[in-house]
Order: structure tokens, then C-alpha cells, then sequence
């Protein structure tokens, strides 16, 4: 018994020996001390908080070295490795600027997605906003900064034209992201918004990161990894949609097929278009994604489409009447690939394709283009020091356009075309000074083998806080693009065209609860091009003497918090913008713009019968539309334009599966929106163009679909 006695006075004198104790105290920099700071060692569960005064001790029986954590949320991590025995230390723990509730350069970006920070939607309002039927520009349009026109269907943002935007998937180029784009009907976005976990609006004074985009940048992020096998099916009046997805350790595959027929519902109502042949759509998709043993990421995706469709209008002229027939095959693909490279750096790459081939008929006219665009793209991503990080990139561009365009069956067939390759670079500094100063700085590089010119574009954003909850931002920078195809196929003979953005503005709130931004801008154009002649298909047609500007305010809020299941958003614009470009020999206010837009949307959570309510309503001042007579252009003003948009959807179980009915009803009140006027194709007997109205034919729209998911 003696022996024993002993024995355990000498392990547990051992055991004390071998023990490691800690005393100290926690401070920041100021030298004031931290209470409840989390203190523990590494790999066990021993440990303790900081007491009132900064101080703590805490002892672990693990042997030989150990590290000690201090961890405390809006600091950085500190750890400090001990050997055996008593320690008396004390900590000074450093800010971590990157934390939640640091200040961020925020002027002229949206995000929506889930785990964006500066999320101001989140990635199911794409689905669940009414008016959207899950088409992501859809959501944009109720956004400031954009203009609501469903005429069009295209991103215009702040003052700019469609072309003025590019959209890009995982950091690489998405060539052609709408459907082909024909008068009379409003253009849709070709990617399923499922696909997505973030988007990336950009209205303007956007990263060195991007080029070629003269107003804004849409950036859309692909799903990562999927870790659980899933099959959805999608029925809908307008046709289905079927979703698999099979995941293993390190791998997952999605598939993903599509079928749209309009025909049915075209049937059931009066479009105002006398239509042959309805709208005819066939899609597939594939996503590949594998996880390398090194916490690497690549991604394969593949998306084709092809979809026909025919119809007549009303020439304005008596019963006479033109045909408007669309076909078109368009395939994109993506292959991307990040890995870090050791724990502050990472390298991401990619490259894409795009395959685009439109045949458009339009009355007596026939356009049909063959575009092939392929995109590389290298970046290196470097935390260099405490808040400083680094980005540097390399891109190129190659273009292959070819046309084939005949005014009349009997008309002489033009052929133009150009090639070329577009050499970027850029290098971009992100620098958090403090959690209440942020800067961002860079500068990208452009040259065009087709233009035989290069560009310089300096970018600089700052953001101050200005409370615990709100911040001032400002950005400027310069913006060049190339002109649009249909100008450089006939003359190379051209600049860069150029925007200067300045953008200031403040924002207050978290986007979890109330949140209100206010932001104003202004932006410079020059080198615009500009017609000057009557020979179309001369190169001395074209010029870049145009210029322009655009000025405006925009305003957002957003509530999720006031009202018990009700979140909503209201958002308004003004732009005033006047350009002297293309054919106009005056400033002018381009015909696609609106001085005014107001956009509402709410969604209501009915608890009790599992079911969630939404609306949406916005309103357009008239836009300007002009008429050229004999002497001299006359301008004309629309008037206001306005819709009202509502959906229902139902969450219930069929067959034990999960599922939810939704019903969707565009402008349910019948509005007839006007938006100006343009020259039809065909002329009266005195040779003068005879002025069609700009409408939404299809006036109103209504889908009810079954989504269930099997698994």
C-alpha cells in the first residue's frame, strides 16, 4: 500500500513538473486591455477568457511545445509558442482591417450572393422577385443606375448603351450573355441564374481588373464544389427544365437540359405580332468541378443553345405587313483554376470561348454573322503585409468577326470582317489603412492589333467611415473599350472610345437589416464614334470626333427588418446625358434613356399557409425619340411608362418530395407602354420613312411552374 501511495505522489509530482502554466494580460496597441478575449492552446481543449482588467492564466498538461491563440472578433489571430514550465507574458493584439465591419471601396458596386460581405441581394432574389421569371438582368433593371425598358430586355447602365457593358463568368469573358437582340421583342439573359452563387454589378468606376466596358461590368461567380447528389425537374407552361447533379469526394458533375416552346401561350392571347413561327428553344449545360489535394479549385463548363422563331408586324401602311425571323446557335465554354500558393498568395487562370452564329431576316434585309471570341486570363492575388494586397494580371483577347449582309434578295451581298487581338495588362493595389480608411489604386494596360493602339487607364477608389455603420466612397478612373462591331467591319481606321468615371458617395446600415445608399456620379465620354458621309460601307465614313456626357444621382434602400416577414427595396434614378455621336450633327439625348426611373419591390413571407407573396412596380419618365424630315432632325418626347409585376409561390411536398408552385404574372394592369418611335423598314410611296411605335408587344406574360426536387 505504501509502494502505491508513493507511486501516485511521484506521477502526480511528475505530472506538475511537466505542466505548462501561463499568466498575462491583453491590451491593443493602445495599451488598453481586452476583456474576453479567447486564450487556449492549439489542438486542446484547455484554455480561458481575459478577465475585466486584460488578465488571464490558463495551464495545459500537453508536453513538450505547445502554441498558445489569442483570439478576439475585429483582431487578428496571435499565436505564441511555449516549452514547459511558468510564463508570464503580455499580448498586444493588432486590428484585423479586414473584418466584418471594416470600411470597403463600394462606389458604383452591387453584389448579391450569400457569402458577400457587401451583399446588398441575396442570390434567391433573382428567383423570387416578381417580373424576373429567373432571368438575372431582370433583378438588375430594379437596381439604380439602370434603365427599365422592356423594349430592350439589356443592361443600360448610367447613361450607357448595351454594348457599353461586358459580363464575365468566373473572371473570364462571356461573349455573348443575351439572346440574339430583334426589333419588337425584349432580349433575355442565356445563363440560368442556378448556376450562380454571387453576382457582381459594377455601374461604373470599376477594378483595374476589367476592361473593354465603357460604363460597367457584370460579374457572375459559378457554384463551387457540390458535395450531395441532387435531381430537380421543372415544369413550366412554357416548356421544362431538368437539373442533376452527382457528387463525389473531390469531385461533381452537373447536367443540365432545357426545352421552351411558346406556341401554347402565344395561342391563348393577342401580341400585337402576327406570329409563324413561336419561339423555339432547345439548352444543355455541363459543370465540372474538381478539388486538388492542395485546397485548389477547377472548374469545366460548357453551355449551347440554339432557338428559331418568326413572326410579322405591321408596316404602318395600310394592311401591308414585314416578317422578322430569328435563328440562332450559340455555344460558350470556360475552364478555370485557382490555387494557393502557400497561406497569402493565390494564382487564378482561365480561359473561354465563345461561338455566336445569328441569322436575323428582317423584312427585305438579311443579317447573319459568324462570331468566335477566345479569352486567356492570369492573375496573382498577394497579401504582401498587414492590410496590403496585390493584384497583378495578364489577358488576350482574340476576336474573329464575319458578316454577311444583303439589303434586298436581289441587292449586292456585303461581306466585311475583321480579326483582332486584344493584349491586357493591369496591377491593383488594395490597401485597408485602418478599419475606418480604404484605398484602392491600379492602372490597366490595352493594345489592339486591329486599331494598332494601346491605352493607359488609371483607377483610384477611396472609402472613409464616417459612423459605426456608414461610410463615404469616391472612385475615378478612366474607361476604354473598342467601337462596336458594327463599325469596325467596315473601318480599322479608329481610336479607343473613352469614359472618365467620378463617383462619390455614402451609404449607411447593414444589408441584414435596414440599409440606405446615396451616390452620385458623372461621366466624360470622348473619341465616340461618329458618321460623317453617306457611304456606310466606306472607311472614311467613320470617325472618333464624338463626345458626350452623363450626370446623375442614384438612390437604394432596403429593409428587412421594420415589418415581420416583409422585405423590400426601393430604388430611384436620374441621369441627364446628352451625346453628339453616330449620325447626330447635335448633342442629343440618346433615345434609350429615361431622365427618371423608380423601381419597388417587396416579398411577403404567409407563414400559415407556407406561401410567399411578391411584387414589383416601377415607373419611367418618356424618352426622347427623333424624326429626320427634309430640313433638320425634330425631337419628340414619349410618355411616362410604368408596369406592375406579381408572383405567387407555394412551398409543398409532392409524392414526400420537396416542392414549390409558382405562378407569375407580368403588368397586370394592362399597361401599354410606349417608349418612342422609330423608321419602320419599308417606305411610303413618297419615299419617306414611315415611324413605328417602340412597345412591348408581348404586353403581358403569365408562367406557372411546378420545381421538385427528387433528391
Amino acid at each position: 500500500m505504501r509502494a502505491l501511495i508513493l507511486s501516485i505522489i511521484l506521477l502526480t509530482a511528475v505530472h506538475a513538473i511537466a505542466q505548462t502554466t501561463v499568466t498575462g494580460k491583453v491590451t491593443d496597441k493602445k495599451g488598453e486591455p481586452l476583456v474576453g478575449v479567447n486564450i487556449y492552446f492549439k489542438d486542446t481543449y484547455d484554455g480561458g477568457v481575459s478577465d475585466e482588467y486584460g488578465n488571464f492564466e490558463v495551464s495545459t498538461s500537453k508536453k513538450g511545445d505547445v502554441t498558445l491563440e489569442f483570439r478576439f472578433i475585429g483582431y487578428k489571430l496571435f499565436e505564441q509558442v511555449l516549452t514547459d514550465g511558468q510564463h508570464q507574458i503580455t499580448i498586444e493584439l493588432k486590428e484585423d482591417t479586414q473584418s466584418i465591419d471594416a470600411v470597403t471601396v463600394t462606389a458604383g458596386t452591387f453584389a448579391a450572393g450569400d457569402k458577400h460581405k457587401a451583399s446588398l441581394l441575396k442570390t434567391l432574389d433573382i428567383y423570387t422577385t416578381a417580373g424576373s421569371l429567373g432571368n438575372i438582368t431582370s433583378v438588375l433593371n430594379t437596381l439604380p443606375g439602370t434603365q427599365q425598358a422592356n423594349d430592350d430586355g439589356r443592361l443600360l447602365v448610367r447613361g450607357g448603351d448595351a454594348y457599353e457593358t461586358k459580363t464575365l463568368i468566373d473572371g473570364v469573358l462571356a461573349g455573348k450573355p443575351y439572346y440574339s437582340k430583334v426589333p419588337d421583342v425584349k432580349a433575355r439573359g442565356r445563363f440560368s441564374p442556378s448556376l450562380f452563387s454571387g453576382v457582381l454589378f459594377n455601374t461604373g468606376g470599376y477594378s483595374a481588373e476589367y476592361g473593354q466596358a465603357l460604363s460597367s461590368v457584370l460579374v457572375l461567380e459559378s457554384n463551387d464544389l457540390f458535395t450531395e447528389d441532387m435531381l430537380s425537374l421543372s415544369l413550366m407552361s412554357v416548356g421544362a427544365e431538368a437539373n442533376y447533379t452527382e457528387a463525389w469526394k473531390n469531385n461533381s458533375i452537373s447536367i443540365l437540359a432545357s426545352y421552351t416552346n411558346m406556341a401554347p401561350y402565344y395561342g391563348l392571347l393577342d401580341t400585337h405580332l402576327d406570329w409563324e413561327k413561336p419561339t423555339e428553344a432547345l439548352k444543355g449545360s455541363i459543370i465540372y468541378r474538381h478539388k486538388t489535394p492542395k485546397n485548389g479549385l477547377l472548374k469545366a463548363y460548357f453551355t449551347g443553345d440554339g432557338g428559331t422563331s418568326r413572326f410579322k408586324s405591321d408596316a404602318g401602311i395600310g394592311d401591308t405587313q414585314y416578317t422578322t425571323e430569328s435563328a440562332n446557335q450559340s455555344y460558350y465554354g470556360n475552364v478555370t483554376y485557382r490555387q494557393p500558393l502557400g497561406q497569402a498568395s493565390t494564382l487564378k487562370i482561365g480561359a473561354s470561348v465563345t461561338l455566336d452564329n445569328p441569322d436575323i431576316t428582317y423584312a427585305s434585309q438579311r443579317i447573319k454573322n459568324n462570331e468566335v471570341n477566345l479569352e486567356t486570363r492570369a492573375m496573382l492575388i498577394s497579401e504582401v503585409t498587414d492590410g496590403v494586397v496585390l493584384k497583378y494580371g495578364l489577358s488576350n483577347t482574340a476576336t474573329d468577326y464575319k458578316q454577311q449582309y444583303q439589303a434586298h434578295p436581289d441587292s449586292v451581298q456585303y461581306k466585311p470582317s475583321f480579326q483582332d487581338y486584344l493584349t491586357g495588362a493591369f496591377a491593383e493595389a488594395q490597401i485597408q489603412v485602418s478599419k475606418n480608411l480604404a484605398l484602392s489604386t491600379g492602372v490597366r494596360f490595352e493594345y489592339s492589333s486591329l486599331l494598332k493602339r494601346n491605352s493607359v487607364a488609371p483607377r483610384l477608389g477611396l472609402a472613409v467611415a464616417t459612423g459605426k455603420r456608414s461610410q463615404v466612397s469616391a472612385s475615378y478612373g478612366h474607361f476604354y473599350q473598342n467601337p462596336n462591331p458594327d463599325e469596325l467591319k467596315f473601318s480599322s481606321d479608329l481610336n479607343f472610345e473613352r469614359a472618365d468615371h467620378y463617383i462619390l458617395g455614402f451609404q449607411s446600415g447593414t444589408t441584414d437589416k435596414r440599409f440606405f445608399r446615396l451616390e452620385s456620379y458623372y461621366k466624360k465620354y470622348t473619341q465616340l464614334v461618329k458618321y460623317e458621309g453617306t457611304e456606310f460601307y466606306s472607311s472614311g465614313y467613320y470617325n472618333n470626333k464624338g463626345n458626350g456626357n452623363a450626370l446623375g444621382v442614384d438612390l437604394f434602400w432596403r429593409d428587412n427588418k421594420s415589418v415581420k416577414f416583409l422585405e423590400y427595396w426601393l430604388s430611384y434614378s436620374y441621369v441627364d446625358t446628352q451625346r453628339k455621336y453616330k449620325s447626330f450633327d447635335f448633342s442629343a439625348q440618346p433615345d434609350f434613356i429615361s431622365n427618371h426611373n423608380f423601381s419597388v419591390v417587396g416579398k411577403y413571407w404567409l407563414s400559415a399557409i407556407h406561401c410567399q407573396l411578391g411584387a414589383t412596380y416601377w415607373m419611367a419618365s418618356g424618352r426622347n425619340w427623333y424624326e429626320e424630315t427634309a430640313n433638320r432632325t425634330v425631337t419628340h418626347k414619349a410618355n411616362l411608362t410604368h408596369e406592375l409585376d406579381l408572383n405567387l409561390s407555394y412551398i409543398t411536398q409532392i409524392f414526400s418530395q420537396h416542392t414549390i408552385i409558382h405562378l407569375s404574372l407580368s403588368n397586370v394592369l394592362g399597361a401599354r407602354n410606349i417608349y418612342g418611335y422609330r423608321p419602320g423598314p419599308i417606305r411610303n410611296l413618297n419615299g419617306n420613312s414611315v415611324y413605328l411605335p417602340i412597345a412591348n408587344y408581348i404586353k403581358q406574360f403569365a408562367v406557372i411552374g411546378i420545381f421538385i426536387t427528387l433528391k
